[in-house]
């Protein structure tokens, strides 16, 4: 971690004016705006060569690969704002907020590269310092916003209970609306950070932060109420699932066709519940082994049939499925990203793959293999026509 003497290149006019700086978190809850002072002490620096300094007529914080995080804060609900600078190079530029620690938070982030494309801005939920943005890409977790390069963007970010809407340059309206963020409100910190990747020159600074204001229990855009939840006919509510597992790496990490012993015969099965559009996240309620890089899970469904038919099954998964029904295997699938050679994002959706599974009479046992090494660990199930069959995740 690097000091804020260290950072700092020049000591800036700004600073001297006085602006308010929180060095008692519980003032935070006031109504007045607070500007997190970039020249105060509290901040924390990660990272590959991160300064303060003034830049392009602004006291900036300025990061390569880096992160700024400011603890003494407790941000429930109100108004973020900032001034965002970035390059044209592939980047991402990040906050971070109502950071329970520093793997437990909300992050939205900016690919700097893809301005005006529909994913150039993105929410995605963070659990043990994974993010799980492969699970989160539909139309209240993705939206396109201007990013030019080497301009400053205003960016205005309002949290109110499970909702968020963000504003991204000059605009009234914003560009993406939130109406339920995955994880419970609770107050907490924030962080800025950045990201580059290959073909960005080693002397560039992907992301500039500046003017860092916070406004607590101000809320100055009206969400919209959310459209109410209606049950979707055979959705799976509920699976059991086992502990996590590595599974043995290949040259380029082998699909699981068989499930181990000590993991089948474990006794830490569990009922893990979806979420109400029928997504498990598994890095929310397992721990990884060593957090092994990539780990995978066994899934479970008991499956009752009045008589002996075939069903068909919409499975939605990142990044490897592998079916097994009454010990046979059924199929495997690997649905994870890859850069190019084949281009893959990676993505959960409902229907990625459907699988037709043929039933005995009376009891049958579904067991699903799910292998992560990046992106988001989830799955999702639905059952179409599957009259006089009785579903359930066993005890």
């Amino acid at each position: 971690m690097k000091t804020l003497n260290t950072l700092i290149r020049r000591a800036p006019v700004f600073a001297a004016l006085g602006l308010l700086v929180l060095s008692n978190p519980s003032r935070v809850f006031g109504a007045e705006p607070q500007r997190l002072d970039l020249a105060a002490p509290g901040w924390e620096f990660s990272g590959e060569d991160t300064v303060v300094e003034e830049f392009d007529g602004r006291f900036a914080l300025r990061l390569k690969s880096g992160k700024a995080t400011y603890r003494k804060l407790e941000f429930l609900d109100g108004t973020i704002e900032f001034d965002l600078q970035v390059t044209e190079h592939r980047s991402f530029a990040y906050l971070y907020f109502r950071m329970e620690d520093d793997d437990e938070h909300e992050e939205f982030y900016f690919r700097s590269h893809k301005t005006l494309l529909p994913d150039a801005l993105q929410y995605t939920p963070v659990y043990k310092g994974r993010s799980q943005w492969q699970l989160y890409h539909d139309a209240g977790s993705t939206a396109a916003a201007p990013l030019p390069a080497g301009e400053w963007i205003p960016v205005k970010v309002v949290v109110k209970g499970s909702q968020a809407a963000v504003f991204v340059g000059s605009t009234e309206e914003p560009q993406l609306v939130v109406h339920r963020l995955a994880r419970e409100p609770k107050p907490g910190f924030l962080a800025l950070r950045s990201f580059k990747t290959f073909g960005t020159p080693a002397d560039t600074y992907v992301a500039n932060f500046a003017n860092i204001v916070v406004r607590p229990g101000v809320v100055d855009f009206t969400f919209p109420v959310p459209e109410p939840r209606t049950p979707t006919p055979g959705l799976v509510t509920d699976w059991q699932v086992s502990r996590a597992f590595a599974p043995e790496e290949g040259p380029k990490g082998e699909m699981v066709l068989e499930i181990p012993a000590e993991v089948s015969m474990s006794s830490g099965w569990r009922t893990v519940p979806a979420n109400a559009d029928g997504l498990v996240e598994f890095e929310r309620h397992l721990e990884r082994p060593d957090n092994a890089r990539r780990a995978a899970v066994v899934a479970r469904l008991g499956i009752t049939a009045d008589e002996a038919k075939t069903v068909r099954l919409n499975l939605g998964f990142s990044d490897e499925l592998t079916v097994f029904l009454n010990g046979q295997l059924l199929v495997a699938d690997d649905e994870s990203y890859s850069f190019n050679s084949p281009r893959r994002q990676g993505l959960l959706t409902g229907d990625q793959l459907s699988v037709f599974l043929p039933l005995e009479k009376g009891a049958n046992e579904l067991l699903l293999v799910v292998t992560d090494s990046f992106g988001g660990w989830g799955l999702s199930g639905r059952f179409e026509d599957a009259e006089g069959v009785t579903v359930e995740a066993p005890e």
